[in-house]
């Protein structure tokens, strides 16, 4: 039955995948270690989806919802989640790199040991999400909302680091 759901979201009919998930809202949809690279995907409704390790390289995902999703392992690389609702995930050790998280909403996610390396964070809201030994590496984070956020064995303010750093070898 979550196969009639996959094949949808592959073929980029999402008003049909939305009406279909919507009639299918008790069924766990388990989409681990699934191609989806390159799909345009904008606007699914895709919320408590089991998908670790899924491959998401170069997806339009702006304006999915991911909400209460299992993305552990998934690969981002490159794509689009512009405005995508990923509150209260789980995506430990997701790729990242290069992605666009403009105004994406990533209250509570568990970003642990991530790569964002490069990525774009304008306006995206990462309220007391967890963010311990995440690769930040010229990321973009201007304008992101870290508030109570996790940062153990995370760079995120690096220039206030480096300063304090001269300040002090002075």
């Amino acid at each position: 039955m979550s196969d009639d759901g996959f094949r949808l979201l592959a073929e980029g009919n999402i008003v049909d995948f939305n009406n279909w998930r919507m009639k299918n809202l008790i069924l766990k949809l388990d989409f681990s270690d699934k191609d989806l690279s390159g799909k345009n995907i904008s606007g699914a409704h895709l919320n408590g989806v089991v998908a670790d390790r899924i491959n998401f390289q170069r997806a339009n995902l702006s304006c999915a919802n991911f909400v209460q999703a299992s993305l552990n392992g998934a690969n981002f690389e490159s794509a689009d989640l512009t405005e995508t609702l990923l509150m209260y995930t789980e995506m430990k050790e997701a790729r990242l790199v290069d992605t666009n998280l403009t105004r994406t909403n990533l209250m509570w996610a568990n970003l642990q040991g991530a790569d964002m390396t490069g990525s774009r964070m304008s306006q995206t809201v990462l309220v007391e999400a967890n963010l311990q030994n995440v690769k930040l590496i010229g990321a973009d984070k201007a304008g992101a909302y870290v508030k109570y956020a996790k940062l153990d064995g995370t760079v995120w303010f690096e220039h206030a680091f480096e300063n304090r750093q001269q300040n002090l070898n002075q």
